[in-house]
């Protein structure tokens, strides 16, 4: 008995009974392309029925897609994509059609080229848009209601590229105006809002936005100029899934520190960027850190973050950990009293309070050797290197010579000493000491 393998429901084999053959788009696709009958398919619905069969005459789809594939530097997969998800553009003509369009976006956004090439390959429908009567108007409509600068203008754009296939009148007016009466806000903190959050100006304000503001504001009993003040501070809070992100995080984040009502709703009025934070990757393992580092009760913990909101949005891996490693390396001991500072102040003056505070080093000489002694034990530089004062890092490229390379993002940034020329673009430092 032979057996057979069923096809997926939906999918014609080209060329089957019943079935005309395959026009001159399927062919040209298979062949530039190598697609498959599934991507011809998705290709075709797109597709009049005139442009199916017969099809695109060949030749000019070539000459387009060479044309295109050379002005924006698109790799062969990067122009596939564009043609699959935008196959007229196989019947438009890149003299006539495409390089006028290109030509004026680029010089009316002032984008750079890599820009341009973003844009395509982010919404290839732009190149099936009229730039005189579709892009230009909507444009200049945008930019005169929210009074935006050339850059501002080319940083929403480039944000979200769809907004150029937006009706102004039909779309974008009337969100922003439903938006604005929601939360009163002037024209600055309107135009405040958009550019913090370009995205906003694709959102539905009936489907998305009113609802989950409601949401929020009815959870945490927010007053209309306090629900105003979490979006003035956190635009990103309009495209927020209530049910999804919000909601989750706030109980996980209530429920973790015993909060009340009011104590959670200080939190989020003392850091709405709380609301944008995933609670299991980056609150629990702060808290958690908290709480063990700095010998905190759960009380404490709770009172702390009350009064200060902010310490949730201090980095653990960049603030936190750093600090209280070197604060122990130089023999602190790390405590209650330890948490403002290794959370609120600057590398420079968290140091000189570890100094001042503990009595560490009588000279600048003996304080720098001290800071410099966990570079020693550990044979090399350690994730808190950053938090070094200048005098430690010139005695230190002085007293030991560097065995591997150095490498560092920011020549003028504080770990580097001024005579120190780092001959690398790096986002870490790799230096092994030598003492000599």
């Amino acid at each position: 008995m032979l057996s057979t393998v069923p096809r997926a429901a939906g999918v014609e084999t080209p060329g089957a009974v019943g079935l005309p053959p395959p026009g001159r788009t399927a062919t040209f696709l298979r062949a530039r392309f190598a697609c498959t009958d599934e991507e011809v398919l998705r290709a075709e619905r797109r597709l009049l029925p005139h442009q199916v069969h017969p099809g695109i005459d060949p030749a000019r789809a070539g000459n387009t897609c060479d044309s295109l594939q050379s002005r924006l530097s698109l790799s062969k997969p990067e122009l596939k994509k564009v043609v699959l998800r935008l196959p007229q553009v196989l019947g438009f003509s890149y003299e006539a059609n495409l390089e006028p369009s290109l030509a004026a976006l680029q010089s009316r956004l002032s984008l750079s080229e890599p820009e341009l090439k973003k844009m395509v390959l982010r919404l290839p429908q732009v190149l099936s848009y009229s730039y005189e009567a579709n892009i230009a108007p909507s444009l200049a409509a945008l930019q005169s209601r929210l009074s935006l600068s050339e850059p501002e203008l080319k940083k929403v754009v480039l944000k979200l590229p769809s907004v150029l296939g937006f009706s102004y009148e039909a779309n974008i007016a009337p969100s922003l105006a439903a938006l604005q009466s929601r939360l009163s806000l002037s024209e600055p903190e309107l135009k405040k809002v958009v550019l913090g959050l370009p995205s906003v100006l694709g959102c539905s304000y009936e489907s998305n936005i009113a609802p989950s503001l409601a949401a929020l504001q009815s959870r945490l009993s927010l007053s209309e100029p306090e629900l105003k003040k979490v979006v003035l501070r956190l635009p990103q809070v309009l495209g927020y899934s209530y049910e999804a992100n919000i909601a989750p995080s706030l109980a996980a984040l209530q429920s973790r520190l015993s909060l009340s009502e009011p104590e959670l709703k200080r939190v989020v009025l003392g850091l709405p960027s709380v609301l944008s934070c995933s609670y299991e990757t980056n609150i629990a393992p702060t808290l958690a850190f908290m709480e063990t580092a700095f010998h905190l009760a759960l009380d404490e913990l709770r009172e702390s973050v009350v009064a200060n909101s902010t310490l949730l949005g201090r980095s653990l891996e960049v603030r936190y950990r750093p600090r209280v490693t070197l604060a122990s390396a130089l023999g602190v001991v790390v405590s209650q009293q330890t948490l403002i500072p290794a959370a609120m102040y600057t590398d420079a003056k968290f140091m000189a309070w570890l100094r001042k505070r503990e009595q560490l080093g009588s000279t600048d000489e003996e304080w720098a050797a001290l800071c410099l002694r966990p570079l020693v034990e550990r044979g090399g530089i350690p994730p808190e290197f950053h938090l070094y004062p200048r005098l430690c890092l010139t005695l230190a490229f002085t007293r030991y010579s560097v065995t591997s390379k150095l490498s560092c993002t920011n020549q003028s940034s504080s770990y580097c000493p001024p005579h120190l020329h780092c001959p690398h673009d790096c986002n870490t430092i790799a230096i092994q000491l030598r003492n000599i």
